[in-house]
């Protein structure tokens, strides 16, 4: 599981010297431009990555584990004119889980963007086996004033009453449950950026959760 990172400006400015105005919010990717906002004086931005879908054993005496949780990154940012006059936001694609019928991994999640000044981790996909869940994002991989890592994806059982692994959880939502007992499919992770449950006895593993881009607007 990654760690927690606060970086020195986290704070720089403060909250205080500013007013609240409003918030945008960002479930697919897109453009902020700055001049649709003429008293802009600052923007705090969240970006969370996307979460790792959950694996398949096709088999039946096995189960899969679950995918991992996507990074949180944030950074308070006062220097507007610095701002691109139309900054790229990403907003990544949860990963896909393994369907039913083929051994393999769960996809890796998409990573979470502001342009190039904040960037969300996405979580891993599974291994594909019963032992290695998938890593959750890495604050090595985000960018900001702030990050907080998300969780790995749970390992499956061995046996196949025991059933798969949980998805890895994110700063903005929980992993999806795994499949249990009987053959059923992992369950997809929770908004925003949990990872897919691993899936039991070869039926689906869960898919991540999309990610999201969060933009406070201050004057």
């Amino acid at each position: 599981m990654s760690t927690l990172r606060v970086g020195a400006s986290a704070t720089a400015g403060g909250v205080d010297s500013y007013r609240y105005v409003q918030t945008v919010y960002f479930t697919s990717s897109g453009s902020f431009t700055k001049a649709s906002y003429p008293w802009l004086r600052a923007v705090r931005v969240r970006c969370q990555g996307a979460g790792g879908g959950g694996g398949n054993r096709a088999d039946t005496g096995d189960c899969a584990s679950g995918g991992g949780g996507g990074a949180l990154a944030e950074s308070f940012i006062t220097d507007i004119a610095g701002l691109a006059a139309s900054e790229t936001v990403t907003v990544g694609a949860g990963g896909t889980g393994q369907p039913a019928g083929t051994q393999g991994e769960g996809a890796t999640g998409g990573t979470s963007s502001f342009g190039t000044l904040v960037i969300g981790a996405a979580g891993g996909g599974t291994s594909g086996n019963a032992t290695n869940g998938g890593g959750g994002g890495d604050v090595g991989n985000c960018t900001g004033d702030f990050a907080a890592g998300g969780s790995d994806g749970a390992p499956g059982s061995g046996l196949a009453d025991n059933g798969g692994g949980n998805g890895g959880g994110s700063p903005l939502g929980g992993g999806g449950r795994a499949g249990r007992k009987g053959g059923s499919g992992g369950v997809a992770g929770n908004r925003y950026g949990g990872g897919g449950g691993g899936s039991s006895q070869d039926s689906s593993g869960g898919n991540g959760a999309d990610g999201i881009v969060i933009v406070e607007l201050y004057a």
